[in-house]
């Protein structure tokens, strides 16, 4: 939990170190949960600019797109999904055999502005479809009751990491 600006997104360069020096699994390999279609769009241009040198595949599934580019993006077994609950959820309802099973790494950015939005139906039904053995990273601004809830009952021994309005965090 940290003020929006302080570097959250940055915490996302450890998964993708991992993702690269892995080999894959096949499937979907992380997939990060965004509330809305532009800070989905940053998460990618991040995303990408951090994976330019690996071999990492990722897929935007927003809404506004196509969902036939978004089908065929899919084709492609990305490594890594980056998604408005929304958009996923009307893909894993039209594609019979997407699965969420092989996700190493589930993040919920922003994740108050997802509950605050009204996708706390949507993220409990994603969860049922991930692995058990996964790492879950929840970025937020602020802790909302439903959100503490959420972590608490979706998650195995959360851990609470906060930093004051002072903090920024540390470049990799």
């Amino acid at each position: 939990m940290a003020r929006t600006g302080s570097g959250k997104t940055q915490r996302f360069c450890p998964m993708l170190e991992r993702l690269k020096q892995h080999l894959p699994q096949g499937g979907v390999r992380a997939l990060i949960l965004s509330p809305t279609r532009d800070l989905a769009l940053q998460t990618l241009k991040f995303t990408k600019e951090l994976g330019r040198f690996t071999d990492l595949r990722t897929s935007l599934l927003v809404g506004g797109d196509s969902m036939e580019n978004q089908f065929e993006e899919l084709a492609q077994n990305p490594d890594i999904i980056i998604a408005t609950p929304g958009r996923l959820m009307h893909h894993l309802s039209e594609v019979e055999d997407m699965s969420l099973r092989t996700v190493e790494y589930v993040v919920f950015d922003e994740a108050d502005s997802l509950f605050g939005m009204g996708f706390a139906e949507q993220l409990h039904k994603i969860l049922t479809q991930l692995s058990e053995n996964r790492q879950t990273l929840l970025f937020s601004a602020t802790l909302p009751s439903a959100l503490a809830e959420f972590a608490k009952a979706g998650l195995r021994d959360p851990q609470l990491v906060r930093l004051d309005l002072e903090t920024k965090l540390a470049l990799i």
